[in-house]
């Protein structure tokens, strides 16, 4: 054997040694943050470039936008700021068509009062940046916020949302020659249901809609439904597996055959549950299962797919705001993690073992004065460890746990809603906590 072809079969064993000693990590990388946390935003991605468009922060719905480069491996280079959008709109999200970025809809002033029904068009410059925000001349039928959009080659859909009240319709609207949208139109056939703050994902040539929110009972529902594209006149909804834990305020991907649901809230709590579906050949969907959780809980984030990599992108959790990133690829399972070194395992274990060691006692102490029970939740007027008189909403409790008037109660972190409406109960709360656990103390 000449020198040559030792040297040949050296790099080949060199590179069969190295492969063998990576190792399958279930968990997500972080990678560069935003430069400002935000949640509701809209994201793309085009040619090794993130966009992210618009948003809240937790205080002001903004016009901003920034982009950042993916590198080789799945990273992420610094986030730059981009074009402003014409006007600040938050809880969107965003299509590429034929070298345009696309916005629509969307919400903005206190607590997203102002609901629009404009869209805005942003050019590929040949460096890869966006050009300048544009309004388009043609608006939405109905002002739509958090409505889903897709795109086909020829035609953007807006599905549901908050126009008022709770939408089952969905409008569409032809993409021109020039780019520019044509006029919107109501497609004759509904959704099974209203969505809102639900997922919608396009794989093939059909739309599936996932989750969303129960305005009645005030948590994340299960439901999701499909329908091929194409004549909105043969349009036919029909329902397909249930999701296994109810959530709005979520994010879908798809990759390969899979659809995904992740994270979200249940309406008592912040999930980092994860959630996959193959699409089977008649479009129907195959049972939900539990998929690699994310790092944190989150709510109202971004998600997108890029070649092999998943983003998962701001959102907002009880605690704060988010302007973190993490990213995770996919393996033979359709399961989320990447390829990492035996050191990489270890400190990936280190990381469950302490998340194990947190203490679960929950944080919160409370006397209840009053116990309500729907089906859904209970409810609790408790005084709290400040002598304050406050409203909980928690998981239906067991009648054998013994908790009523005068009991001692220890309960989670939770998520606070103004002006909340029962109508199980009948009755509009001027604000309450809704948490995901209430146990007895002792």
């Amino acid at each position: 054997m000449n020198r040559l072809a030792i040297i040949a079969l050296l790099c080949v064993l060199s590179a069969c040694s190295t492969m063998q000693s990576k190792l399958w990590i279930p968990d997500w990388k972080e990678t560069s943050s935003l430069t400002i946390a935000r949640a509701g935003a809209a994201v793309v991605a085009i040619d090794d470039t993130l966009f992210l468009i618009g948003g809240v922060d937790g205080k002001d719905f903004l016009n901003t936008t920034e982009y950042a480069k993916i590198h080789k491996d799945g990273s992420l280079g610094p986030w730059k700021k981009g074009p402003n959008l014409i006007e600040a709109r938050g809880f969107i999200e965003a299509v590429i068509h034929n070298g345009s970025v696309y916005v629509v809809g969307g919400g903005n002033g206190p607590n997203g009062h102002n609901l629009l029904r404009t869209a805005e068009r942003a050019r590929i410059l040949p460096d890869g940046t966006l050009g300048p925000w544009e309004t388009e001349k043609n608006q939405m039928v109905v002002p739509r916020r958090c409505s889903k959009i897709i795109a086909t080659d020829t035609t953007i859909y807006s599905f549901g949302g908050f126009g008022g009240t709770l939408l089952d319709t969905v409008e569409r609207a032809e993409f021109q020659p020039d780019g520019s949208l044509g006029e919107w139109q109501l497609e004759p056939k509904s959704m099974l249901m209203p969505r809102y703050v639900n997922g919608v994902k396009k794989w093939g040539s059909a739309a599936y809609v996932i989750g969303g929110h129960d305005q009645d009972k005030g948590v994340g529902i299960t439901n999701v439904e499909w329908s091929p594209l194409g004549d909105p006149e043969s349009r036919n909804w029909k329902a397909t597996q249930p999701l296994q834990i109810g959530r709005y305020g979520l994010s879908t991907v798809s990759h390969g055959d899979y659809l995904y649901a992740l994270g979200g809230l249940t309406g008592l709590e912040f999930l980092d549950n994860v959630e996959k579906s193959k699409v089977n050949t008649d479009g129907q969907l195959s049972a939900w299962e539990t998929s690699t959780p994310l790092s944190v809980p989150r709510g109202m984030f971004s998600v997108v797919e890029y070649k092999d990599w998943i983003y998962v992108i701001g959102g907002s959790n009880r605690d704060t705001y988010l302007s973190t990133v993490e990213y995770a690829t996919v393996n033979t399972s359709a399961d989320f993690g990447y390829w990492g070194s035996e050191s990489d395992a270890l400190a990936y274990k280190a990381k469950l073992a302490a998340r194990k060691g947190i203490q679960t006692q929950l944080p919160n102490q409370g006397t209840v004065k009053t116990v309500l029970q729907t089906e859904a939740y209970t409810y609790l007027e408790v005084f709290n460890d400040k002598q304050q008189l406050i409203w909980l909403a928690g998981p239906k409790l067991d009648p054998k746990l013994g908790i009523g008037t005068k009991s001692h109660v220890s309960y989670s972190k939770g998520v606070v809603m103004s002006g909340f409406h029962s109508k199980e109960l009948n009755r509009t709360f001027d604000k309450i906590l809704f948490v995901g656990q209430i146990q007895k103390a002792e």
